[in-house]
C-alpha cells in the first residue's frame, strides 16, 4: 500500500473506490443472468458458492484475526486527506467504515474494528464469481472479468488489504471452488435433483 501510494491519484481513486462497492452486486449479476436463462441448476451453485466462500472466509478470520494496512501502516484518521477521492470516495468510505464497526467519531478505531482482512473476503468471493461466469461463457463475464480485476487491485490500492490477504483470498477462492462443486452436487444427488457441470450449463 505505500508503493501504490505513489501512484495515488483523485480520480483512481474515487473510480476504484466505486469499483470497490460494487463487491456484494457481483453475485447476484450472474445469478440473475443465469436465472433469465433458465439455467436453474448452474443458479443455486452460484448461491451457494457464494455463501460457501463465505463461511470458508469466516473460518480465515477466526483462524487469523487480523486489521488492514490502514491501521498499521498508515494514519486511518488521514485517509481522507492522504487518499482523496472526488464525490463519492469519502460517502462510500462512511458506509464501509460503518459496516466494519466504526462509523465516525469512533475514539478508538483499531480496538473496535472487525478483525476480517485475512483472507481477503473481496478478493476470494470476486474470484469465485469470475471463474464460473467465465467457465460458464455467460455473457456477464465481460463486464465481471474486467471489474473483478479491479476490485482486487483496489483492495490493497484502498488500504483495506495487504497483498498477502489478496494471495490468501485467491487460495481459498480456490479451495472453495474445489471443495463446492462436490459439496453441492453431493447433496443434489442426495435429494435427488439434477448435477451441476460447467460444460453441460
Amino acid at each position: 500500500t505505500i508503493e501504490l501510494s505513489k501512484i495515488a491519484h483523485p480520480i483512481l481513486t474515487e473510480f476504484l473506490q466505486i469499483v470497490y462497492a460494487t463487491f456484494y452486486f457481483l453475485p447476484m449479476i450472474l445469478a440473475i443472468s443465469l436465472y433469465k436463462k433458465n439455467k436453474l441448476v448452474a443458479t443455486d451453485f452460484v448461491i451457494f458458492s457464494t455463501v460457501y466462500g463465505f463461511f470458508v472466509s469466516y473460518i480465515g478470520y477466526i483462524l487469523v484475526p487480523a486489521v488492514g494496512p490502514r491501521f498499521h501502516l498508515h494514519d486511518f484518521f488521514a485517509t481522507n486527506s492522504e487518499l482523496p477521492g472526488l464525490l463519492l470516495t469519502n460517502f462510500l468510505r462512511e458506509i464501509i467504515n460503518t459496516g466494519e464497526s466504526i462509523p465516525a467519531g469512533t475514539l478508538n478505531p483499531i480496538e473496535v474494528v472487525q478483525r476480517d482482512v485475512f483472507p481477503s473476503g473481496h478478493t476470494m468471493m470476486t474470484a469465485i464469481v469470475m471463474y464460473i461466469s467465465y467457465k460458464l461463457k455467460d455473457k456477464t463475464q465481460y463486464f465481471l472479468l474486467p471489474i473483478g480485476t479491479l476490485l482486487i487491485f483496489s483492495t490493497v490500492y484502498l488500504r483495506y488489504h495487504y497483498f498477502i490477504d489478496v494471495f490468501a483470498g485467491l487460495i481459498c477462492a480456490l479451495f472453495s471452488l474445489t471443495t463446492g462443486y462436490y459439496i453441492f452436487n453431493y447433496w443434489q444427488k442426495k435429494v435427488s435433483r439434477e448435477l451441476f457441470n460447467y460444460r453441460k450449463c
